[in-house]
């Protein structure tokens, strides 16, 4: 018998143990079910919460901006009133087109200006684009809160954030009237609302024609930055390239402009696996002390089966076999349990007033995180169920008995 520990005979005493002691077995099976289901809740939810926030700023913000550079490091002074032009764009555009890492690329027109409706007027900015090379740099339709977004935004529209909406009392078709540096001004109507989440985006941004922008400035080409999105965001080596071949531009990343947020990101995703981690060791060791107690239960059980021939081996199959049922059975039903708590979580209003603008909380539904949730249920409950089998079945069948 101990040539073939995997028989039917071995299977069938493992069974048997399984049902004859029921609380047992659920006890068990419950262990692994709440570990599991606890770091499935926690890993979905923690990164949800990451990962919305990287949404939020990282995609509604260029990875490289280019801009002139400043006359405080020139020691020049502007020879008018108004924002100045990038100098070489075609050389610039041709870098950009030719090279594999930038996903899209777009020309701005940014302006100071005064923002006035029929209830408040409030000092900022204005973002002049061409709505064709805009839309491949953000999906404006997916955070439209209502109106319309690039596709149809024309010579005497405007775009503007939800926060900076509701401060200037403005709604869709209402008139915002812009007065830009030189004294110009001209009445916009708002065509679309959006929201990034963040307040200090939603606060502050807007968006009109560039064409529109530029007639009023009186300059009709000017360019003051050219936003990129790469298709590999860490890889900034573009950045030196077009430093080295212009000295007459700045360029700013996304590191730099969002130290504290990249630092914030780092400490999150430490705090995250640490906490997920932690769960599972902890959920280990209750499992472990479980399948122990089970084993030491039976060990009279164990000195029988010795008795009649049965080898160390066998001992070993039985309770792995059992093991393996405990682990499979309480890490399926983690799966669903945990899927269901994360799925009511997604579905849970949050009321963040005006810092961060989403209507419930953020969830992850990673299938990474249900595999490597299951898989270590199973294997825990492997692990826990062979050591202590082990060990009991090397000890001799008469100090078992005698120790009964």
């Amino acid at each position: 018998m101990s040539k073939y520990p995997f028989n039917k005979t071995n299977l069938y005493i493992a069974l048997q143990y399984l049902t004859t002691r029921k609380k047992q077995t659920i006890l068990a099976i419950i262990g692994v079910l709440l570990g599991v289901a606890t770091f499935i809740v926690m890993i979905n939810f923690m990164t949800g919460v990451n990962n919305f926030l990287d949404d939020a700023v990282f995609k509604g913000n260029p990875d490289i901006v280019i801009k002139p550079i400043s006359h405080q490091k020139t020691n020049k002074l502007p020879f008018s009133i108004g924002p100045t032009t990038i100098e070489n764009l075609e050389e610039i555009s041709n870098e950009l087109e030719a090279n594999e890492n930038v996903r899209a690329f777009a020309n701005q027109t940014i302006s100071p200006a005064i923002l006035t409706s029929n209830y408040q007027q409030l000092p900022g900015s204005v973002n002049g684009i061409f709505p064709l090379e805009e839309m491949h740099m953000v999906d404006l339709n997916k955070r439209l809160i209502a109106g319309t977004g690039f596709s149809e935004l024309s010579q005497n529209n405007i775009i503007i954030g939800i926060s900076l909406a509701k401060r200037l009392g403005v709604s869709v078709k209402d008139t915002v009237t812009i007065i830009l540096p030189n004294g110009k001004s001209t009445s916009l109507f708002v065509s679309g609302i959006f929201s990034f989440g963040i307040t200090t985006i939603d606060n502050v941004r807007t968006y009109m024609s560039a064409k529109t922008l530029q007639n009023l400035l009186g300059l009709s080409k000017n360019i003051t930055h050219i936003n990129v999105k790469l298709k590999d965001r860490n890889n900034l080596d573009l950045k030196s390239l077009l430093l080295q071949q212009s000295k007459e531009i700045e360029i700013e990343d996304w590191k730099e402009n969002n130290k504290t947020i990249v630092i914030g990101n780092k400490v999150r995703d430490i705090l995250t696996w640490s906490v997920s981690l932690a769960l599972l060791l902890v959920a280990g060791f209750g499992i472990y002390n479980i399948q122990n107690s089970a084993v030491f239960e039976k060990r009279k059980d164990i000195a029988v089966l010795k008795t009649i021939g049965y080898s160390s081996s066998d001992i070993i199959f039985i309770f792995l076999v059992q093991a393996l049922i405990i682990g499979v059975l309480g890490a399926f039903l983690a799966l669903g349990l945990g899927y269901l708590i994360s799925f009511i979580i997604s579905i849970t209003p949050l009321d963040t007033s005006d810092f961060i603008i989403v209507k419930t909380y953020p969830v992850n539904f990673n299938k990474a995180h249900f595999i490597l949730g299951f898989s270590f249920g199973v294997l825990t409950t492997v692990l826990s169920g062979y050591f202590p089998s082990r060990k009991a079945s090397k000890v001799d069948p008469v100090t078992i008995i005698r120790g009964v």
